[in-house]
């Protein structure tokens, strides 16, 4: 998983802080050593609760948390330590690392005040390098990017979507990111083949109802 430092936040990151309204209470899964964390609290004032599966990763973001958590969001006594509500979760870049992204959802949903939202950033498997490597029979692993081998899952613009509503969350912000300039509008139609990555919004649907335990 790539770390940006706190001058140059990735454009994923970016577009997901542009959706943070100011003061909001936020939990933020997979914190890694803090940038955003820190972003969080000096640009926008947000109250954090983060989460790390790294103690020592842990160690450098608490700083800038308001509450610190170290543990693994695949496991339920995680989510049983966290006390929201919040006004959003944020999943960036953590979706394609676990097992079963679909139950992280669900859990953040139990936590979120009415008109929360999630806020994620994931990788586009369907990206041109990607098509192209395939047609050459190659689907090789890397030390990070979208076959970073830590990656367990892998989504395209109508998976992601789909595993959202599926979830319990309406889709209201959905934003292909670029390496280069290209028109959207022709990316779109073409489905999304230079989109490297995406940030997407889900509201909570309050129509979907939970499964019960």
């Amino acid at each position: 998983m790539k770390v940006y430092s706190q001058e140059s936040l990735g454009p994923a990151h970016e577009a997901i802080l542009a959706m943070i309204q100011p003061g909001s209470r936020v939990l933020e899964l997979g914190c890694a050593t803090g940038h955003m964390t820190r972003a969080l609290r000096e640009r926008l004032n947000c109250c954090v609760t983060a989460v790390e599966i790294d103690p020592e990763q842990a160690g450098q973001a608490e700083p800038f948390a308001d509450s610190m958590v170290v543990g693994d969001i695949s496991r339920p006594a995680t989510w049983e330590s966290l006390r929201g509500p919040f006004d959003c979760a944020i999943l960036a870049d953590v979706l394609e690392h676990l097992a079963d992204p679909g139950e992280a959802l669900r859990s953040c949903r139990t936590l979120l005040a009415d008109g929360g939202c999630v806020l994620a950033s994931i990788p586009n498997v369907a990206y041109y390098r990607i098509r192209l490597d395939l047609l050459r029979g190659r689907f090789d692993y890397t030390d990070y990017g979208i076959l970073d081998d830590a990656h367990l899952r892998f989504f395209t613009a109508k998976t992601i979507r789909a595993l959202f509503a599926a979830t319990g969350y309406t889709t209201t912000d959905f934003i292909p990111v670029y390496r280069r300039r290209i028109p959207p509008a022709i990316d779109a139609a073409l489905t999304y083949p230079f989109a490297y990555q995406f940030v997407i919004r889900g509201d909570v649907d309050c129509c979907h109802l939970l499964p019960q335990n």
